[in-house]
């Protein structure tokens, strides 16, 4: 995990170097360029798809339900027109789980509940459409791929009485596509940058794993398996800064003939 977060962070420093090196100087930027930092909640939404996953397999049952989780990262965005917005940047998305599993027969019922967290990086690319609203408030339209890593699979071990035990694991395809959306307001000021507010949605164009659950009875033959699919999509709700154009102080030097 704190592999995880030092990539991303040194990332984001990337980001803010690049960005402000860019914004610095005494000529006018043909694409002005502007760095952002971000935070979103991840809210699971049956409008996009199954919330919850079960495996049943005779008296072996399990659910696996997304839950809220949360998501940050880091934003480069180039304007290109006063209307016409790129936007790129990595972000950490976890998304977390609520895993509930029972075996039932005529001599036991046996149950356990536990927690899953699932960790994702992606880097969007945006294309974004502004609407002018008023002097200082814009409406922001936007929409693109995302390209996803995951870099670990997950399990889970539940022990919940002796020679019980309940095995899950989900295994992932490393990388990947999803579809981004998004729509909302911005605040711009000069000195203090821009504040963005909004929502969005992420559809995945895969499953994001492969959910195996197994019940076994240690010194018994019975051993009850099934899989099935994790969709893993989710709306949010956005939370944005960016920093307002960094620009030289002092006199600058202008360009002219030598005398």
């Amino acid at each position: 995990m704190q592999n995880h977060l030092s990539i991303l962070f040194a990332t984001l420093f990337s980001f803010f170097y690049f960005s402000s090196t860019c914004q610095l100087g005494d000529k006018k930027e043909l694409y002005p360029i502007h760095f952002g930092v971000q935070t979103k909640a991840v809210l699971p939404s049956e409008f996009l798809g199954p919330v919850k996953t079960t495996l049943a397999n005779e008296g072996f049952q399990s659910n696996l339900t997304q839950k809220i989780g949360f998501s940050y990262g880091a934003l480069v965005r180039a304007d290109f027109t006063k209307n016409i917005t790129l936007e790129s940047g990595l972000n950490f998305i976890q998304r977390q789980f609520k895993a509930e599993m029972n075996y039932t027969d005529s001599l036991f019922n046996v149950s356990d509940t536990n927690k899953l967290t699932f960790i994702n990086y992606e880097l969007p690319i945006t294309g974004i459409v502004k609407i002018q609203l008023a002097k200082n408030i814009f409406a922001l339209v936007g929409l693109g791929p995302s390209f996803t890593f995951k870099p670990t699979n997950v399990a889970l071990i539940d022990l919940p009485q002796g020679k019980h035990t309940f095995y899950h694991s989900g295994g992932v395809k490393k990388f990947g596509v999803d579809l981004n959306t998004q729509a909302g307001f911005e605040l711009r000021t000069k000195k203090s940058g821009y504040f963005y507010i909004g929502g969005g949605a992420k559809v995945p164009t895969a499953y994001l794993f492969n959910w195996g659950g197994k019940y076994s009875q240690q010194g018994s033959s019975l051993s009850l398996i099934d899989f099935e699919k994790v969709n893993g999509a989710f709306i949010s709700f956005d939370i944005r800064y960016y920093l307002p154009n960094i620009r030289n102080s002092g006199i600058q030097f202008k360009k002219g003939p030598i005398e």
